[in-house]
């Protein structure tokens, strides 16, 4: 690599939001076969200040000059939203590896010129949608496409907390900037979870939204009807301002279903047999549906979730294999996005517009 030793990556972090001071820096910190060689943050005290903590060498105030002088090999995106396909977008033309906190951009026409860029570039491009991998989720995947639950029928999402200044603490109002609030941060979690544990795609959707912050024009609670390319009927809901920080999901199939958030998981096996026995085996239901619970044990710190992406990124970068989540996963998720936010605007049925590759 251009560090001059052999399987180790220089790595530049580009702004130092809560997820690259908490999360990221600590976590590369540990790699071995990982220099933090350089930070790109307007805020050049604040970059000294955690230059200094990690003993990264150089800091700089705008990115465009450290993908320039810093002799990099891959970049973190932990910028606000909106300056996402700008970051990436330079760091591909750099001919930089980039892994980008969610979501890649703020449309699917963004996403679309950074997947083809990195294609045509040979780089890798993933992804930070970290809640498919927390073990339960993983785990519902694999009982979901090993067929168990025989044919899948409807599927339920949620993910809901008290949103940002209660839940946790941005840097800055950046969040509240967009109309659409909810919908591209725990929305954009929720989407990927849902298509992640069914190995499927949303093809359509209709899409409700309310705003409860005084003086804000912000959506914070949304809840949308949609149907998978299978068939599959489901329910999408995300919000702010909910008292419990709460996420999980429900998939339900004619031989059984599964209930899994971050802290265990249930299935439920059952057969109803023929329609005259429909009433006797309701009222003896307990009987004939079988329950099994694995309980996953005590949720593991967050930064679990985000070591498995890390490890798996700069794997990918070293030729060992590819990112968990990659450019296109991050595309399918912004143009059902996409399609939820014209229906939210036109409050009509939306088809997903699929973008080929």
């Amino acid at each position: 690599m251009r560090s001059g030793e052999v399987n180790k990556i220089n790595v530049g972090i580009v702004g130092l939001g809560t997820v690259a001071k908490e999360v990221h820096i600590p976590i590369l910190s540990t790699f071995r076969d990982v220099n933090i060689k350089s930070i790109a943050e307007v805020d050049v005290k604040r970059g000294r200040k955690t230059a200094k903590k990690w003993r990264i060498s150089k800091v700089y105030e705008n990115y465009n000059k450290m993908y320039e002088d810093a002799e990099l090999d891959a970049v973190f995106i932990c910028l606000p939203n909106i300056l996402h396909y700008d970051a990436v977008k330079s760091a591909l033309e750099h001919d930089l590896h980039v892994f980008c906190e969610k979501p890649m951009g703020l449309n699917a026409n963004e996403a679309l010129k950074l997947v083809k860029m990195a294609r045509a570039k040979d780089l890798v491009l993933a992804v930070g949608y970290n809640r498919r991998l927390e073990k339960n989720y993983e785990h519902a995947a694999k009982i979901v496409n090993s067929f168990r639950l025989g044919r899948i029928l409807q599927v339920h999402g949620v993910l809901v907390n008290p949103g940002p200044y209660a839940s946790w603490m941005p840097s800055s109002d950046w969040f509240f900037r967009d109309k659409y609030g909810v919908l591209y941060d725990s929305g954009s979690h929720l989407v990927d979870l849902i298509m992640y544990v069914l190995s499927d795609e949303i093809v359509e959707v209709s899409a409700a939204g309310t705003s409860t912050m005084y003086g804000l024009d912000v959506l914070d609670n949304i809840a949308c009807v949609f149907k998978t390319e299978k068939g599959i009927l489901g329910t999408f809901n995300a919000g702010w301002k909910i008292a419990v920080n709460h996420s999980s999901i429900q998939v339900h199939g004619t031989g059984g279903s599964v209930f899994a958030d971050p802290l265990e998981i249930e299935v439920r096996y059952g057969s109803y047999g023929s329609l005259e026995k429909v009433v006797h085996h309701i009222t003896s239901a307990r009987k004939i549906i079988g329950s099994q619970v694995k309980r996953m044990g005590e949720r593991k710190r967050p930064s679990e979730t985000y070591f498995k992406e890390d490890r798996a990124f700069i794997d990918a970068v070293l030729g060992k294999g590819k990112p968990l989540v990659s450019g296109k996963d991050a595309l399918r998720v912004l143009e059902v996005l996409g399609a939820m936010k014209e229906s939210l605007e036109k409050k009509i049925e939306v088809k997903v517009e699929k973008h080929e590759l």
